[in-house]
C-alpha cells in the first residue's frame, strides 16, 4: 500500500515536472520571438497602405518606416485614367515594373539600409498598380541586401489580389539562399487590426514563395 502510494505520489511529480518544463520551453520561444528585430517599410500614396503598416507595427512593435519618394507623387501623378500622368507614364515604359529601367529615386534609402540591416523581419507594403508593384518597390529591393531576413510582402487595393507583384519583386531582390520571403496578402482598403492580428499570426506559417 505504501509502495502505491509512493509511486502515485511519483508520478504526479514527473507529471508537474514536464508541465513545467513545457511552460518553460514554450515561454522561451515566445519570448525569442517577441525579440525579433521587425521592420515594417511602406510606400503609400493616398494613404491607404499607410494605414494597413501602422496596423502591423501595433501587433508586431516593430519600426514603421515610410519609403519616400524623392520626388513625391502628387495627386495629379497617380490619376491612371490621365494617359499623361506619372504613373501612367511609368506603367507604359515596358511590359512590366521588372523590366522597366524607370527607378524613381527614394530619399531615405540610407536610413532603410540601416535598418533593415539590424532587422530580422522585414515587412513590404504598396499599393497594387495595374496589377503589379510601384516601380520605387523595385528601387527599393534593387538597392537594399534582404540577405538571411524574412521578408514579409503585403499591398493595399480596391479589387486586385496580390498576384504575382510579390514573386516578382522577390526574383528582382537582393536575397540569399537563408532568405526567407513569405507569400503575404491583399488588403481590400484599410484592414482592422483584428484582420491584421489573425494574419500575422497565422504568416508564421505561411508558405514561401
Amino acid at each position: 500500500m505504501r509502495r502505491k502510494r509512493q509511486f502515485r505520489l511519483l508520478s504526479l511529480f514527473l507529471v508537474f515536472a514536464i508541465a513545467f518544463a513545457c511552460a518553460k520551453t514554450n515561454g522561451t520561444a515566445a519570448e525569442a520571438e517577441t525579440k525579433k528585430n521587425t521592420v515594417i517599410l511602406y510606400f503609400s500614396a493616398t494613404g491607404t497602405t499607410k494605414g494597413a503598416a501602422e496596423r502591423i507595427k501595433k501587433n508586431t512593435k516593430g519600426q514603421l518606416i515610410e519609403i519616400k519618394a524623392a520626388d513625391p507623387y502628387t495627386d495629379e501623378d497617380i490619376d491612371w485614367t490621365d494617359n499623361n500622368s506619372r504613373v501612367t507614364i511609368e506603367h507604359e515604359s515596358a511590359a512590366s515594373p521588372a523590366k522597366s529601367k524607370v527607378r524613381p529615386e527614394i530619399r531615405n534609402l540610407n536610413a532603410i539600409k540601416k535598418a533593415v540591416k539590424k532587422a530580422d523581419v522585414v515587412y513590404i507594403g504598396y499599393p497594387i498598380w495595374w496589377g503589379e508593384a510601384p516601380h520605387i518597390l523595385y528601387s527599393l529591393v534593387e538597392k537594399v541586401s534582404l540577405k538571411g531576413k524574412t521578408v514579409v510582402p503585403f499591398c493595399t487595393s480596391s479589387s486586385s489580389g496580390i498576384g504575382s507583384s510579390a514573386k516578382h519583386l522577390k526574383k528582382s531582390a537582393i536575397i540569399s539562399g537563408k532568405t526567407k520571403w513569405l507569400k503575404g496578402r491583399n488588403f481590400y482598403g484599410v484592414p482592422s487590426q483584428k484582420t491584421v492580428d489573425k494574419w500575422i499570426k497565422k504568416s508564421v506559417t505561411d508558405q514561401e514563395l
